[in-house]
């Protein structure tokens, strides 16, 4: 394994070695990982084991006026019960007042301010049509934010100078309580008690050189004083951030949400941030920069660390935007250089959407890892959208991340399903309480759940390569079902479902995301309880410099009634490290996973990761010492060290 390293990364190896009295193992298995599913033992999650279909799986659409947009009722009841779709986001609040609902004018006794009774006159709550609230249930659950420039110019133009010189100007109100009055009565008079959003963010994705200004801070805080005045049950958060690559700089690029915490004396009720992969095709493969999967794993236990830190506890998440798409390299959109290579394409519409789901697997595929993530942080995460809408007619008909496309993009009597609706036909009937699983595989997410007499697995895989799991779990006698999301050699996608035989041996292609339903013969009884609790570590964003040891501290109050752990790490190095940490953790050497998937969360800047590492109880103190050192020669950054510790209820 080290047979590559140079004569000095040689000798900090050895000096890293030495300091853990250890020599290095190869983290490789030739077998079946073998995972346990216990369907018997209920895993709560911060207290949380039931999946919540309304934050998971929601359509990028914000549910009002749904029933009439969805042009039919018999898609309306296909998307909303066949495919458990429920409801995620909507853009521009006070956008559709200022611009397309009648306008907002100022008040001449109050100048700067808007006139409340001519605004009034143009609000409106529509009510529901009864089909549609029945399909739904008492209440949507969106996450709703705003454009950029959508408060009136009478409440004036803050600008930042890169912002005012940016290529789309971008300001945000002067007078800050003019505009949190605004949104609070859009919020109060816009809505019915019915489609009113669940979370507010003034700001979609606001321009990074505003992120760090006391202005966008006291515009948050004064916006939650008053909207939660006239809409108790509205949350108010930001700030939107357009990224979430907080691994950057050895996790120092974390800061810029801490920063936007300390600036609102994190007064807001939640905090937020969109998570994205930005691939392209270099010839050769799908690459580019990769945050879901194992490095958002290491994103959420960082910033909570922040947090807690900082500020003595976690705080509330709301990812209003999540996915992943293609950028284009050197004019050529990716997908039309894979399909020129593989693919032998008409003009044709139907070849154009053949193409097109290239680009879908892409958005789907990161979906899928992203929202395995945000499943095991039920306790933070309170809302998680995929970036999927329904359609796009009015104003962009060949926009990549619609559910339907107006066939010839044009005839909208007739809509064609893009492949993108494969996220939710994956996931349609994905529901109920968590189970405990053990047995580690750094390179498949694993989730299991329990629905009256049905058992679901969950694995996805995060590599390019095959991998192989053995499901340990109790026998049921009957059929077991597996449906299949992966990728074919010519990059477009496939949903399958058929029968396993066993369990002894699945095969995950590369990039393949596999659902294992077993049913028994009775409804699956809870008999333990085991609650997931998180510790964090007392410093975050600490460097590992090249041949050094670093140290982080993990406090756990009552270490004897812990049942199982894992300690994570949040690692960030090189694009071109190693893969290789070595860790200690109260004085022993741990064995640390090296996932095949490291090629795929590497690129020219940097190589991101998460180390969950399954730890004997035995080992831990109150006061536990985490080492890690890379014994690469190069450096690097961990976020945060985190010990999930599993306690009997």
């Amino acid at each position: 394994m080290f047979k590559n390293l140079s004569k000095s990364s040689c000798v900090v190896l050895a000096v890293v070695l030495l300091c853990f009295s250890i020599r290095p193992t190869s983290s490789f298995a030739d077998k079946p990982v073998v995972i346990t599913v216990e369907p018997t033992v209920t895993r709560q999650i911060g207290g949380i084991s039931e999946v919540d279909r309304d934050v998971y799986f929601g359509l990028c659409d914000p549910g009002k006026g749904f029933d009439r947009r969805a042009r039919s009722a018999e898609r309306m009841r296909y998307l909303l019960d066949e495919l458990n779709i429920t409801f995620g986001r909507s853009l521009g609040p006070v956008m559709a007042v200022t611009k397309w609902g009648g306008g907002v004018f100022e008040d001449p006794a109050r100048p700067g301010f808007a006139d409340l009774e001519k605004l009034k006159a143009v609000l409106r709550a529509d009510q529901p049509g009864s089909d549609f609230k029945t399909l739904v249930g008492e209440r949507l659950d969106i996450a709703a934010h705003g454009n950029h420039n959508a408060f009136p110019e009478f409440m004036g133009k803050y600008y930042t100078d890169s912002a005012k010189t940016a290529n789309k100007p971008e300001f945000i109100p002067q007078n800050i309580e003019a505009a949190a009055e605004l949104s609070a009565m859009v919020m109060a008079h816009n809505y019915t008690d019915f489609d009113r959003p669940a979370y507010y963010e003034p700001l979609n994705e606001p321009h990074w050189s505003y992120v760090s200004t006391q202005q966008l801070a006291d515009w948050h805080v004064a916006t939650k004083k008053k909207v939660q005045e006239l809409s108790p049950d509205v949350q108010v958060g930001g700030p939107c951030l357009s990224v979430a690559y907080f691994y950057k700089r050895d996790y120092a690029a974390g800061d810029s949400l801490l920063n936007f915490m300390k600036n609102t004396g994190n007064q807001l009720d939640f905090y937020s941030f969109h998570v994205y992969d930005y691939m392209g095709w270099d010839g050769e493969r799908v690459n580019g920069r990769v945050t879901s999967g194992l490095p958002l794993e290491g994103i959420l236990d960082h910033v909570q660390g922040l947090s807690v830190q900082e500020f003595g506890s976690e705080f509330d998440v709301v990812i209003s935007e999540h996915g992943g798409y293609f950028l284009n390299r050197g004019g050529v959109p990716a997908d039309d250089a894979i399909a020129a290579e593989f693919l032998s394409l008409s003009d044709s519409f139907e070849d154009t959407m053949k193409k097109r789901s290239i680009t879908s697997h892409v958005l789907v595929s990161s979906a899928i890892t992203n929202t395995l993530s945000f499943m095991d942080h039920p306790h933070t995460v309170k809302k998680a959208v995929p970036f999927i809408l329904l359609e796009s007619m009015a104003w962009d008909p060949k926009y990549y991340s619609t559910l339907y496309t107006p066939y010839g993009f044009e005839d909208k009597d007739r809509w064609v399903e893009s492949r993108n609706i494969d996220f939710y036909k994956f996931f349609r009937d994905l529901s109920g309480r968590r189970v405990k699983t053990s047995g580690v595989s750094a390179d498949v997410q694993a989730r299991a759940f329990v629905e009256g007499d049905t058992l679901r697995v969950v694995l996805n895989n995060l590599s390019d390569d095959p991998e192989h799991i053995a499901l340990d779990l109790p026998a049921s006698g009957g059929r077991i079902g597996v449906r299949r999301y992966g990728r074919n050699p010519d990059y477009t996608p496939y949903l399958e479902e058929g029968q396993l035989e066993s369990l002894d041996n699945i095969e995950i292609k590369g990039r393949e995301a596999v659902l294992v339903t077993v049913a028994y013969d009775e409804p699956i009884q809870t008999l333990e309880t085991m609650n997931e609790v998180a510790h964090y570590s007392t410093q975050n964003a600490v460097k590992v410099e090249p041949g050094k040891i670093s140290r982080l501290d993990v406090k756990l109050p009552n270490p004897e009634g812990v049942a199982y752990a894992t300690l994570r790490l949040g690692v960030s190095r090189p694009g071109d490290a190693s893969p290789e940490v070595v860790v200690s953790f109260n004085g022993k050497r741990l064995k640390v996973p090296a996932e095949d998937s490291a090629a795929r969360f590497a690129n020219s800047e940097e190589y991101a990761t998460t180390k969950i590492i399954e730890i004997d109880p035995s080992l831990l103190k109150q006061n536990n010492a985490v080492r890690v050192a890379f014994p690469d020669g190069k450096g690097g950054g961990v976020g945060s060290a985190v010990i999930r510790a599993g306690y009997v209820q």
